[in-house]
């Protein structure tokens, strides 16, 4: 038996009095969705893989990658997935960057045929990659440029000081890669996701959609 992974726009979702007491309620709320991220994309990474990694290859302003990104966002999970996934994540809604993110982020984990830091170093040295967007632009930008700090940012666990260490060693790349200091900003969630979807398009360039 399969459970629906209902995924369709980033919500709030139920926080525990424990919880709520150690933090403001938007706080709690932004780690819970980002754990459910996590926890959700784990699941449908391992299971959909071949259609994660034909859709996060496509340009994200085509029809094809929005009906492409519905469909996972709208896709069955294992029942044994769905009942080990802690039961307050279940019905966090997600979708778009942050649905295609945290898949990018864990197909690219899945890969251990090297070290990240490794295959970003070598990939940046390579030709240009397509970019859709200014921010994609951007990040694209940020992993060429370095590919050192984004390897890191991605070892650290979210929600700790780690990720917030590693987020501020990026916002100096970050300015340079906007064209200046102020213009650009985004939540640790968002860039987090345009680097990891930017991340792996990098590595994949070139790849036949079925050859993972």
């Amino acid at each position: 038996m399969k459970r629906f992974a209902i995924l369709a726009g980033l919500a709030a979702t139920l926080a525990t009095p424990a919880l709520a007491q150690r933090k403001p309620v938007l706080e709690q709320d932004v780690a819970l969705q980002r754990a459910a991220v996590q926890a959700w994309t784990a699941c449908i990474a391992a299971e959909k893989r071949e259609d994660a990694h034909r859709i996060l290859l496509l340009d994200f302003n085509s029809d094809s990658y929005k009906l492409g990104i519905r469909a996972l966002a709208q896709t069955r999970v294992s029942q044994g997935c769905f009942d080990v996934m802690p039961r307050r994540y279940r019905s966090i809604r997600l979708g778009g960057l942050p649905l295609a993110g945290g898949l990018a982020e864990r197909m690219l984990e899945a890969d251990t045929s090297m070290s990240l830091l490794k295959r970003l170093s070598l990939a940046a040295l390579g030709p240009a990659v397509p970019t859709y967007s200014r921010t994609d632009q951007i990040a694209m930008c940020m992993v060429r440029g370095a590919p050192h700090m984004v390897a890191a940012l991605f070892a650290s666990e979210i929600e700790t000081d780690g990720e917030r260490a590693a987020l501020a060693e990026l916002k100096p790349v970050a300015d340079i890669c906007a064209g200046g200091v102020g213009q650009f900003e985004a939540s640790a969630l968002g860039l987090r996701s345009m680097l990891a979807t930017a991340s792996y398009r990098l590595l994949n360039s070139g790849q036949e959609a079925g050859n993972v």
